[in-house]
């Protein structure tokens, strides 16, 4: 019994210090390791975007999993993991991308991380407030000076100035847990998330516009959609019902862009249908060039992305 009981604790340790039950290499909640590095789509979560990466030096290739239901991908790949700081990404949604939260289809979307904003050990998110700074900043790698300017330029910053963001990096970085840090039932809250919903859909249609045009129509549209739901996406002027919904303000923003002295009419609002929870990664249509050690890429975890 002794020797048995001796060589049970002794495979015990063993597997321990292989890793035994970590699940870093498939990971959906966002774990970080020395040998790994965590993104995230988030708008809030998002399933099925195919994330690109280039470090320079020709060091380019395709993570070999999409996003998770959590919005999250973990990688192996050397050229990420050696400087993630090195590294601009690019995420892209296809037929198969939807926002876990409502449903509302993410097909042609398209998020940026500029370089620097990556850091070792650190999970790091691509939203359209880091698509929008990777715009204005044209090349430029990542500062705290020009996350501020983008704030304020997307009428964000009297969040900063009051104290209900304490950390701007954060809100880039790792953008779902700060929002969540807000209260439910938080009109700062509702003006984040009307915010970035407003930015997604006014990058797609103006595509090719100047950072600046995008920041008017984006402030434009969220004026008049925290008008209507100050607690977005929840429904209710004076406090949230339990009645979630969401807007797809792409043609809004085109007819903004074209005549933006004209009242803002919103289009009819769709009930948030959740993803259901069990729903997993498609593999991408090419089947991922990960690049050295890129078979490492997870993203089957099932954390829920609210």
């Amino acid at each position: 019994m002794k020797i048995k009981l001796l060589t049970t604790i002794i495979a015990g340790v063993l597997l321990a210090g292989c890793g035994g039950g970590n699940d870093n290499s498939v990971d959906g909640g966002g774990g970080q390791t020395p040998d790994t590095h965590t993104l995230q789509a988030f708008d809030p979560a998002i399933i099925n975007m195919i994330a690109k990466y280039d470090c320079g030096d020709e060091k380019t290739g395709t993570l070999t999993s999409r996003t998770a239901y959590s919005g999250k991908v973990t990688t192996k790949d050397e050229n990420v993991i050696a400087d993630p700081s090195a590294c601009s990404f690019t995420f892209t949604g296809d037929e198969n991308t939807q926002d876990v939260t409502n449903g509302k289809s993410m097909n042609g979307v398209t998020y940026t991380i500029p370089k620097g904003l990556a850091q070792k050990n650190q999970l790091v998110t691509a939203s359209p407030l880091t698509t929008y700074l990777t715009k204005k900043l044209n090349g430029a790698a990542f500062t705290e000076a020009a996350a501020n300017e983008a704030l304020a330029e997307l009428g964000l910053d009297g969040l900063v100035n009051k104290g209900r963001i304490s950390n701007v990096t954060e809100l880039f970085s790792n953008t779902e847990a700060v929002i969540n840090a807000l209260p439910s039932d938080s009109k700062d809250r509702g003006t984040i998330l009307a915010t970035t919903m407003v930015l997604s859909d006014t990058l797609k249609s103006l595509q090719g516009e100047s950072f600046e045009e995008i920041a008017t129509v984006t402030k434009t549209i969220t004026a008049s959609v925290t008008a209507e739901y100050p607690f977005y996406p929840a429904v209710g002027k004076d406090a949230p019902t339990d009645e979630l919904i969401y807007l797809d303000v792409k043609d809004t923003a085109t007819k903004v862009k074209e005549n933006p002295e004209a009242d803002v009419t919103l289009p009819k609002s769709k009930p948030a249908v959740k993803v259901p929870e069990d729903t997993k990664p498609v593999p991408p249509p090419t089947g991922g060039t990960g690049g050295t050690g890129g078979s490492g890429d997870g993203g089957s975890g099932g954390g829920n992305g609210n």
